[in-house]
């Protein structure tokens, strides 16, 4: 009893002490920002108003939002540990163990002087950003266009100053191996908060799956050869070949390992096992007790594959104990429990039964090491992806100003630029600007008086869709999408097949005589997702030559046709197929121009959508919830902490009029590509919109 007593006190104290500190902290933090307490309004839980511009222009907004965390959570650990005493030692007595443990902390804090670092942590970062926000005396050019602008544009200007020295102090809290990589910056800017634990910085999903052993050891296991004309022109795709190469070189390295094993030269599989023990001391470095397990004197000893095996499973041990998560260890103590077994197997000649049908056990050895290394570094990259998820938040708000900073950088001062200087700056900006209002703006009855978030509309929906994504003219990329070449080149190739997919689902249908509500149902039967899935990757394939691609191309759409109609052709309805099929191809037929037509309606929908709970502009911060709902609908489209999902509020507007439009047989790709443009032309109208694209419309409209 007296033990558990003494485990409580001693947790009051360091409760005590957090709460305590936190308190004069905020207190301390409003007398030097000049605002009120902060901890009444946060009380009073008003979060709109003046109150909420407060917060969210605060440029100390992470301190205080990591000293509010830390009082809250302190002060229900004490309650927690008061209504625990009560019910062991009586109200009384537990009433006084408290309020001794608060005068221990209070003791702690004078003698420790912790609130004297606390403070100048704060008078620091307050004196810097001041220093950071005075005028220099080179700034009369700038004040003198400042000057001309109109009243309501100053205002904004200054609350975005305003807005932006926070910002800055918040940026210095990010990790600089990610502020120094623009593209993957950008990359988070551009993913909805509710995708925030599937970002990664190989830019793979990093909630995917385990590679198996099995699957693994197959590139170990040798194939036969096919020749190019055995295989009819279905060998390695165009797109694969680089990655087929790469497959082959790795391979042909351990191959090389395996076979100066068998020579009796360990001296590579050393050198391996050596990077292995590296990389997972890098991962454990403050468990000095666990380095000897995995020190590089044991490798100079070893003299046979057993030997490579029994350290091997060493580290397989300490990898899927000490270090993987629970989800990725039950594969890495499937090799062990394998290596473990093969190990423990007489070595008696003809009767050796090497695993996963490998042909030698200097070959399984080694391939055992590279999948052990390969879990390493799958590790390595889980705890990368799970830092990157959580400073992902913060820099979803303060990275626009990143953005423009880096713009600048490149481009020049553009804020403060003439209008000529604007359009010598950025030509092609510019040039896309200037041809879009020569070729849409009438039929949008854009003036000078119209309203930023109308000029937006324009050049996201006609600017964006017509004269980016579908335009046959040549037009350089307008600088403030550079970034974003990939995701437009990803969204015309997606967009191209869902096009030809669609127009030829529907000859199909219309040849077959099965009606169109086939491939308009949201439930298909697997034989036709099956074929679906067929025809969607035969489109995505490059070919070397237009045969091959009008050959499979045809052959997969005999495929989706044979699902629909649930038979097979007849000889006049193939060729009927196939007449169509390389009208669609070609690029011929007027169904695919009707429906091109539509899937630029659907862009240009997507484009130009707004969530209810948002505006034009730089969105306040999410704000910070507790708890969780008790009853969730089909159509909630809330993430698990109670914040809105933009990115799900879009997908079911988007599901809607994808199937509107007769877009549903390929409506889950088109609407994945409609996000995607979504976020980019939004994010380039919300870094540039007024400081750019509305200047250069403006000269459009005066005939500048």
């Amino acid at each position: 009893m007296e033990q558990l007593l003494g485990g409580l006190r001693k947790q009051l104290e360091q409760s005590w002490a957090v709460y305590l500190t936190a308190s004069d902290t905020l207190k301390y933090l409003a007398e030097v920002t000049g605002s009120s307490d902060h901890a009444a309004v946060t009380k009073n839980g008003s979060g709109s108003g003046a109150v909420g511009a407060n917060k969210r222009d605060d440029p100390l907004m992470s301190l205080r939002i990591r000293h509010e965390a830390s009082r809250a959570g302190s002060r229900s650990h004490i309650k927690r540990i008061r209504l625990s005493l009560d019910k062991l030692i009586g109200p009384d007595e537990g009433r006084e163990v408290v309020k001794n443990a608060k005068n221990v902390a209070l003791n702690d804090i004078r003698e420790n002087n912790t609130m004297k670092d606390l403070k100048g942590e704060i008078d620091e970062i307050f004196s810097g950003l001041r220093s950071s926000l005075m005028p220099s005396s080179d700034s009369s050019e700038g004040n003198t266009v400042i000057a001309n602008v109109n009243e309501e544009t100053s205002n904004d200007v200054g609350r975005q100053g305003e807005a932006m020295g926070g910002q800055s102090v918040m940026l210095a809290d990010l990790p600089d191996e990610i502020l120094s990589n623009r593209t993957l910056v950008h990359k988070i800017l551009l993913t909805d908060p509710s995708d925030f634990h599937a970002l990664s910085w190989d830019g793979a999903n990093a909630e995917s799956s385990n590679i198996t052993p099995e699957e693994f050891m197959a590139s170990f296991v040798s194939q036969p050869t096919v020749s190019h004309d055995q295989n009819n022109g279905g060998g390695v795709s165009l797109e694969n070949m680089p990655l087929s190469i790469a497959q082959s070189m790795r391979k042909a390295f351990f191959d090389q390992i395996a076979q100066d094993m068998s020579r009796g030269n360990y001296k590579s599989v050393r050198e391996l096992m050596k990077e292995l023990h590296t990389k997972m001391r890098s991962l454990l470095p403050s468990r000095k007790d666990l380095h000897s397990h995995i020190n590089n004197e044991d490798i100079s000893s070893v003299s046979s594959t057993s030997d490579i095996l029994r350290g091997l499973i060493r580290s397989g041990y300490l990898l899927a104990t000490y270090l993987e998560s629970a989800a990725r260890a039950p594969t890495t103590r499937e090799i062990i429990e394998c290596a473990e077994a093969f190990n423990s197997c007489p070595r008696d000649g003809d009767t050796l039964m090497i695993p996963y049908g490998i042909d030698s056990e200097e070959l399984f050895a080694v391939a055992s090491i590279a999948f052990i290394l390969h879990k390493a570094e799958l590790c390595q990259m889980d705890v990368s992806n799970y830092k990157l998820s959580q400073a992902a938040p913060l820099l979803h708000h303060v990275g626009h100003e990143y953005e423009r900073k880096n713009f600048q950088r490149m481009h020049g001062d553009y804020s403060s630029s003439s209008i000529a200087d604007l359009q010598h700056m950025l030509p092609s900006t510019w040039n896309w600007v200037k041809q879009m209002q020569t070729l849409f703006g009438n039929s949008e009855n854009l003036t000078t008086q119209s309203k930023l978030e109308q000029k937006m509309d324009f050049l996201k929906g006609k600017g964006f869709v017509d004269g980016i994504l579908f335009t046959r003219s040549q037009l350089a990329l307008p600088e403030i999408l550079s970034l974003d070449a990939d995701s437009i080149n990803h969204i015309r190739s997606e967009a191209r097949c869902c096009v030809i997919a669609s127009a030829l689902a529907l000859h199909a249908c219309n040849i077959t005589k099965v009606g169109t509500s086939l491939i308009s149902s949201s439930v298909m039967s697997d034989e036709i997702i099956h074929a679906r899935k067929i025809l969607a990757s035969a489109l995505r394939r490059k070919y070397f030559e237009q045969a091959d691609l009008e050959s499979n191309i045809i052959e997969a759409i005999g495929t989706l046709t044979k699902a629909l109609a649930e038979r097979d052709l007849a000889a006049e309805e193939y060729a009927t197929l196939k007449s169509h099929a390389l009208a669609v191809i070609r690029g011929n037929d007027p169904v695919l121009k009707l429906l091109d037509n539509r899937v630029q309606s659907f862009f240009r929908f997507a484009c130009k959508w707004k969530s209810e709970n948002t505006s034009f502009g730089i969105s306040a911060p999410l704000e910070m919830k507790t708890g969780r709902s008790i009853m969730k609908t089909e159509d909630d489209t809330s993430l698990s902490n109670g914040i809105k999902s933009t990115k799900e509020e879009f997908l079911l507007a988007a599901k809607r009029e994808a199937s509107r439009l007769g877009l549903a047989f390929f409506g889950s790709e088109l609407i994945e590509v409609g996000n995607e443009a979504r976020v980019v032309i939004s994010l380039a109208c919300t870094n540039y919109g007024r400081d750019i694209l509305d200047r250069f419309l403006r000269a459009t409209t005066e005939g500048g």
